[in-house]
């Protein structure tokens, strides 16, 4: 299992677009916030945190498509604690390739409130 710290959020995000296959058939776990957009399925999320691109008015959901059987149960704003399995599959909201978290397990979590930076 790769436990992704909170401090390296970003750095990850990025390297599961970046390098597929590093994760690709592996399990991942860490804390992030849900965000619930409606045009997804009930047992879809996603699971993210909020991140500064260049200066504080410029900031981003950066999360990844879930599925649980468990996200009907969730609601958007929970924090939550999330161990899945990678796979890549193409779907629209990537607009093409992307990862696909496959929830093994989903707990509550404290929140993280502070934001994701890349530099």
């Amino acid at each position: 299992m790769i436990e992704i710290p909170r401090e390296d959020y970003g750095i990850w995000y990025i390297d599961m677009q970046e390098h597929p296959e590093r994760y690709k058939g592996k399990v991942v776990e860490f804390v992030a916030k849900v965000m619930k957009p409606k045009a997804f399925p009930s047992k879809v999320f996603y699971p993210g945190r909020m991140a500064m691109t260049c200066c504080a008015d410029d900031t981003s959901f950066l999360g990844y498509v879930c599925r649980s059987a468990y996200a009907p149960k969730l609601n958007a704003g929970d924090w939550v604690k999330i161990r899945a399995k990678v796979r890549y599959a193409n779907l629209s909201v990537y607009g093409g390739e992307g990862p696909v978290l496959e929830a093994e397990n989903i707990e509550p979590a404290e929140p993280i409130e502070e934001l994701v930076y890349f530099n």
